[in-house]
Formats: C-alpha cells, sequence, structure tokens
C-alpha cells in the first residue's frame, strides 16, 4: 500500500512537471492590436512545424536580453533549425510605437532570418500568460508546446538553458 502511494505521489509529480509543456493559445494580431513590422497580420499558427525561440519584451527592458539575442543570432546563422521571434510590447512603455515601429524596420533589414513583431495592447501578454514590464523568452516544440519560459533579466545560466531546450527540440524534430 505505502508503495502505490509512493509511485501515485511521483505520477502527480512528474504531471505537474508536465504542465508547463502545454499548447499555446492560437493567437492572431493584426490592425489596431499589432502585427508585423511590415503592417501585416501575424498569425502563432506560423510557429507551427519548427522549434521557435519568442522573445516578447517591453522596449524599457531590452538590455536585460541584449546578450542572449546576440547569442540567438549567432547560434541562427550557424544552425538554422529553428525560428526567433522578436515581439515588442509597446504599451509598456512611453516611447512613441511610431519611433518603437521605425527602429525595428531598419533592425529587420539588418536581420531578415528573425520575424519582429508588434503588440500594442498586450494582447500576447494577457492571453499567454507573459511578465508585463519584463523580457520573456519562451521555447516552443514544432506543435507549439512550451518547452520552457522565462521572465526577467537573461543571464548565462538561462542563456546555457534556453540553447540546450532549441538544440534537444530540434533532435526531436
Amino acid at each position: 500500500m505505502r508503495r502505490i502511494v509512493v509511485l501515485l505521489t511521483i505520477a502527480i509529480w512528474f504531471a505537474f512537471l508536465n504542465a508547463e509543456l502545454t499548447q499555446l493559445k492560437p493567437i492572431e494580431l493584426n490592425e489596431q492590436v499589432g502585427g508585423l513590422e511590415n503592417g501585416l497580420a501575424w498569425n502563432s499558427d506560423s510557429l507551427l512545424g519548427t522549434t521557435n525561440v519568442i522573445i516578447y519584451v517591453d522596449p524599457d527592458k531590452i538590455s536585460d536580453i541584449k546578450h542572449c539575442v546576440s547569442v540567438l543570432e549567432k547560434e541562427k546563422s550557424i544552425h538554422d533549425g529553428f525560428g526567433i521571434t522578436y515581439i515588442v510590447n509597446t504599451k509598456a512603455t512611453l516611447i512613441p510605437t511610431f519611433l518603437i515601429k521605425s527602429k525595428i524596420k531598419k533592425k529587420a533589414k539588418q536581420t531578415q532570418k528573425i520575424s519582429y513583431v508588434l503588440d500594442k495592447n498586450k494582447v500576447l501578454l494577457d492571453t499567454w500568460g507573459l511578465q508585463d514590464n519584463s523580457a520573456n523568452i519562451l521555447i516552443l516544440d514544432s506543435s507549439n508546446r512550451i518547452l520552457y519560459k522565462y521572465a526577467g533579466k537573461v543571464g548565462s545560466i538561462q542563456i546555457a538553458k534556453i540553447l540546450e531546450k532549441i538544440e534537444v527540440s530540434i533532435n526531436k524534430n
């Protein structure tokens, strides 16, 4: 009997650990609520089929992820087995949206392997349960299940974990 209780407890614990592997809620950003930097609509279903890194950031917190973005850009140029989507929460700052949009358009021309998206009304923040006024990192598998979720300043420990999760997900596909 005691063994059954222990096994049941372990099973519940593993189920709790795997609760993070939930499917990302599908969503579309278009027109007034945001979209791609070129003005077209963006749909989270466009992420299906490949491993993806989602960087959702308050423009005032870009310095918290700058090194991580550089590492991911280098990794992407070496290993093209994953996508990077950079989403800017324009409502989290006093910086005018037109200035953010202008800067993102320039960056998009320089780094065409990254998708740039604007979230003008915190739609993704609320729908996906992300942290406001912060930098958020999500690693998604090819079915848009969340493999890793982190909010805050990204250091070397988190970068190592992000790269590990990307590698494991790519190798599963």
